[in-house]
């Protein structure tokens, strides 16, 4: 799969969710950042090509995308390279947040991997308990009603949403952001905001 394709099933669930949902026009957000957390989650979709795309701060080569689904953890994949997302071949400078990616295999089986298993780099999941948690069981994180949920990860296996990307309306304009949404101390937290139209789509 080409780099100019597209974001794969990282894109493809949240656009599928922008679809769906209203879109009235929000104003600018300031993206937040959790201080006391050294290690972000990074959310990645991984092709059985060696190819994918992740979301979040830069991935780094040598780290460890855990493969996960709704049953569990079904796979490993180590990233081999990492490059800043462009479109048709053309990077925006405003675009940081999403990055495309080569891996090689460690364990699981790719040959199968669908809309339902995505994957995450994350210390914090839980080896054996963590799981995607079904669409329709996501709340907004915000509470906001132009908020859709589009993945949502749980990390320890208590069944609520620990790690949560979703699409908004960010700006005046309408455009639609990617936010990921994390769990810190029993309360959800913005941790990163992605605007689609800074990535030429």
């Amino acid at each position: 799969m080409s780099r100019a394709v597209g974001l794969g099933l990282l894109v493809v669930a949240l656009m599928a969710s922008a679809a769906a949902a209203p879109r009235p026009k929000g104003k600018v957000v300031r993206v937040e950042r959790h201080r006391g957390s050294t290690v972000l989650p990074r959310i990645c979709d991984v092709q059985n090509d060696r190819t994918g795309n992740c979301f979040g701060e830069e991935p780094k080569t040598g780290d460890i995308i855990t493969l996960i689904d709704e049953n569990g953890v079904t796979g490993e994949v180590r990233i081999t390279e990492v490059v800043a997302f462009s479109l048709a071949g053309r990077h925006s400078k405003g675009c940081d947040g999403l990055w495309s990616i080569k891996h090689e295999l460690l364990r699981g089986d790719l040959s199968n991997v669908g809309g339902r298993t995505m994957g995450v780099i994350d210390p914090g999941m839980h080896p054996r308990n963590g799981r995607m948690i079904p669409k329709e069981l996501l709340q907004p994180p915000s509470g906001r009603s132009d908020e859709v949920p589009a993945i949502g990860f749980d990390r320890d296996g208590d069944n609520v949403a620990d790690i949560i990307l979703s699409q908004s309306s960010c700006d005046g304009s309408g455009s639609m952001c990617i936010e990921e949404w994390l769990r810190v101390e029993g309360r959800m937290v913005r941790v990163h905001q992605v605007n689609f139209q800074t990535c030429g789509f």
